[in-house]
């Protein structure tokens, strides 16, 4: 589709319209911005009319006027003028395909290879051990919701902090590391729910837990399957092996196919053991090795020794440092792992960043605050299994090193981060669970619905960790697991 002189309305200017609107109105193109949740501030809108003539509209228009729309994926389908394009059969773009075609024609990007990560689970953990490791070959940026990032030879260092990761902020993070005049080998970007169809190597986490976008119209795992479908011929794709629909699409791709086992989907009920080329496997797992490659990891709060064999020969094995959840990790050590392999990455490179690596903020890693034991779980991925989990450890941590009890510090900082923490799945926790802490401090507003014994509430996650310093002793524990962006 040619993207020059054609009127076009941009939908849902809030989750990175704007910047594909932008991108849209320089290439020549009339367009049309529609402000679909009437959140963005007059003064933006007024600047979009002024400096870069995109009419804005908080209500919406008819279909009809328009070439074709933008909308992103998790828009509610029955939003008017979606309802009128499918009566008019007129094409609806979603914002990664409308990111791919303005990606395909920045010539700034020719000789920079890409990398894309999507899926439910552990995007920024694999993305960040990934960076590390190419950088010790490589010149790469990283843009996570950690920030956007410059790596090389194993140090990082900061570009811009404060971009979301919808495939619209694609486009600000490319505009940004070439002002700040850098020119990487790579380029990795975390992507929400779904791929461009530029990257040359593609990752897909996890498909599961599934769960309803668009008003609960659609499914997140159809609209993350755009990172296979429009994987572009020759690039790679390395895929979790338990996500059977994006393994059945990846069957009429043009791109090379390499899988990974999740360790995680042998706990999951109903989820078969699934042979994979780059495999996780735990002292404890019930699951026989199946693949010609198999990453294996005796787990524990401490000592923890990681091995790669490959075809029954091993290649190299590693001692995490301690002072996180290595058991956490271990999606993002085999996908990583194998996507660094594959991508010409020495064994050693591998081996140091993995003994090097001390966790990341909010994802599972051990910390004190004023003297008291934290583990920091808080994070945008945080989601209700990922709170069972770190229960699961810092009660093992708790018996462990004879700590005497639990303080816990659950929920959301805004219910938009990821879809939320739906309220009612926070609600069987503290039924389930609640009983196994000293102290709950539920976290958000919504979760005031939610009421149960030894449970009190704070706005923010800084609240309800100044709350849980006050419940806390020297020799307890406080976990914090509040969905939020940090």
């Amino acid at each position: 589709m040619d993207l020059h002189r054609k009127k076009l309305a941009v939908l849902d200017l809030t989750h990175g319209g704007i910047p594909i609107a932008k991108s849209l109105a320089d290439a020549g193109n009339e367009v049309t911005g529609i402000d679909v949740y009437g959140t963005v501030e007059p003064g933006t809108l007024l600047e979009l009319e002024e400096k870069h003539g995109i009419c804005c509209s908080k209500t919406p228009l008819s279909s009809s006027g328009f070439d074709f729309l933008v909308a992103p994926v998790h828009l509610d389908s029955a939003y008017p003028m979606l309802v009128e394009a499918r009566i008019e059969g007129k094409s609806v773009l979603s914002h990664h395909e409308i990111v791919g075609k303005i990606l395909k024609g920045d010539s700034r990007l020719a000789g920079i290879k890409t990398v894309e990560v999507t899926g439910v689970k552990a995007k920024t953990s694999i993305a960040s051990l990934l960076a590390d490791m190419l950088s010790r070959r490589f010149e790469v940026v990283l843009h996570t919701s950690r920030g956007l990032e410059y790596w090389k030879a194993g140090v990082s260092s900061l570009i811009h902090k404060g971009l979301s990761i919808t495939p619209g902020s694609i486009l600000v993070a490319i505009k940004k590391v070439f002002e700040a005049g850098f020119r990487p080998d790579f380029l990795i970007f975390e992507i929400s729910i779904g791929g461009t169809g530029t990257a040359d190597f593609g990752i897909l986490t996890t498909l599961s837990p599934d769960y309803g976008i668009a008003n609960n119209t659609a499914l997140a795992s159809e609209a993350k399957l755009q990172l296979v479908r429009h994987a572009k011929s020759g690039s790679t794709l390395l895929i979790n092996a338990g996500a059977q629909k994006a393994l059945k699409a990846a069957k009429m791709s043009q791109a090379k196919v390499f899988t990974f086992k999740d360790p995680f989907s042998a706990e999951i009920p109903g989820i078969r053991s699934q042979v994979a080329d780059f495999v996780l496997e735990t002292e404890c797992s019930s699951v026989a090795p199946v693949a010609s490659s198999e990453l294996s990891i005796s787990s524990g709060l401490s000592g923890s020794v990681i091995s790669f064999i490959h075809r029954g020969k091993e290649i190299f094995s590693a001692s995490p440092r301690q002072g996180y959840n290595v058991s956490a990790y271990r999606t993002a050590f085999v996908a990583a792992s194998a996507a660094a392999l594959e991508l010409g990455i020495e064994h050693e490179a591998v081996i140091s960043v993995i003994e090097r690596f001390g966790g990341l903020s909010g994802r599972m890693q051990e910390r004190e605050m004023n003297g008291i034991s934290l583990i920091d779980n808080s994070n945008s991925g945080m989601d209700i299994l990922s709170a069972e989990k770190a229960l699961e450890y810092a009660l093992l941590k708790k018996k462990d090193e004879k700590k005497e009890g639990i303080i816990l510090v659950l929920g959301e900082e805004a219910s938009q981060v990821c879809e939320g923490l739906p309220p009612e799945s926070v609600r069987g926790f503290v039924e389930e669970f609640g009983t196994k802490c000293r102290q709950v401090i539920l976290v958000g507003e919504r979760m005031k619905a939610v009421a149960g014994k030894k449970v009190s509430y704070a706005r923010n996650l800084p609240e309800g960790l100044s709350k849980a310093s006050e419940f806390a002793g020297s020799n307890d524990i406080i976990l914090s697991s509040v969905k939020c962006f940090r």
